[in-house]
């Protein structure tokens, strides 16, 4: 039995759901440590502008901790801890991702390593699988490496009971994916997770990032935006609708702040798993894509018009 396990995660669900692999080996109360490395970032010239390494650096590791928070939120919730286990995140920094994994273990006094290798063929099968043989060629320590095919029980099975009740076609009903296929719904579904939200919880809050999307499935959400006499009322946020979208736009940092105004049922989508599946699928990306400059252009259109009435009362009022 392990009392603390290190997960390298390098952002696809196979790599998440080794944890599914080994949890019954835990001793009970046992730490969690969810790892992603990253490169340094070297100081560049874009255009006429100078990204400076360290800020670069400091954006990315704060992507990956956004990343392996929402993580550990769905894995946690999965074994019934609503997310008050013993979870750590941790980021590091190294040229070498063998070096990190390896570096991480020692330091946080992990007892077993357990990750995911791609399958490759041929050349790419061993420039992927090296990283592994490497961690564990350097561990003093055990380490546990899955394949796909060893995956496939866990990743599809509980996920599918799990989410079981939830019909994707429902999806077709929101803003952002209404333009979507069925297959594409389908798609965007298998990567998110309903949870019911209590009235009054936090769902994101200005100025930090935001590492999820969240769809109304039930309840409503009250959007608020910070200012200097405090905060301002943006709109109530219904059934049908999918917040915060600045999630998927730049390095996702929130606009608004989102609060439970009732009891909700939300299906949470990590931004992170989104933005991999637009990639991936091109087509579902630029229909997305094209769906939240819709909704954005809508909603600055309303907020222009809603200056426009406020500013016109106030000059008949001082002309009085």
């Amino acid at each position: 039995m392990y009392h603390r396990v290190l997960l390298p995660l390098d952002g696809s669900r196979e790599s998440e759901e080794t944890f599914g692999m080994i949890r019954e080996e835990l001793e009970p109360g046992a730490e969690v440590i969810l790892l992603q490395v990253i490169p340094p970032a070297r100081t560049q010239r874009v255009g006429g502008h100078i990204i400076m390494g360290i800020q670069q650096e400091e954006a990315d590791r704060i992507e990956a901790l956004g990343y392996l928070r929402a993580v550990s939120r769905r894995l946690s919730g999965a074994v019934g801890d609503g997310g008050s286990g013993n979870w750590r995140c941790e980021v590091s920094v190294s040229n070498s991702v063998s070096d990190g994994i390896v570096n991480a273990a020692r330091s946080g006094s992990a007892d077993l390593i357990a990750m995911y290798t791609h399958d490759r063929k041929l050349l790419a099968r061993h420039v992927k699988t090296s990283i592994a043989k490497e961690v564990q060629r350097k561990a003093d320590i055990d380490v546990r490496v899955f394949w796909s095919h060893e995956l496939e029980g866990y990743t599809h099975g509980d996920r599918i009971a799990a989410d079981a009740a939830f019909d994707f076609r429902i999806l077709k009903q929101v803003d952002v994916f209404r333009d979507l296929s069925d297959d594409q719904l389908a798609k965007v579904a298998a990567i998110g997770v309903t949870t019911t939200v209590p009235a009054g919880d936090t769902l994101g809050l200005g100025g930090e990032s935001g590492d999820q999307l969240y769809v109304i499935l039930e309840g409503e959400a009250h959007l608020t935006t910070h200012s200097e006499v405090g905060e301002i009322s943006v709109r109530i946020a219904l059934p049908g609708e999918a917040f915060p979208l600045a999630t998927l736009l730049g390095s996702g940092t929130l606009v608004t702040s989102g609060r439970a105004l009732t009891d909700m049922q939300v299906l949470a989508i990590p931004r992170s798993e989104l933005l991999d599946l637009c990639y991936r699928e091109p087509e579902l990306g630029i229909r997305v894509y094209a769906s939240v400059g819709r909704l954005f252009s809508n909603r600055y259109a309303e907020t222009l018009a809603h200056v426009a009435i406020v500013a016109e009362r106030e000059l008949r009022e001082s002309n009085a």
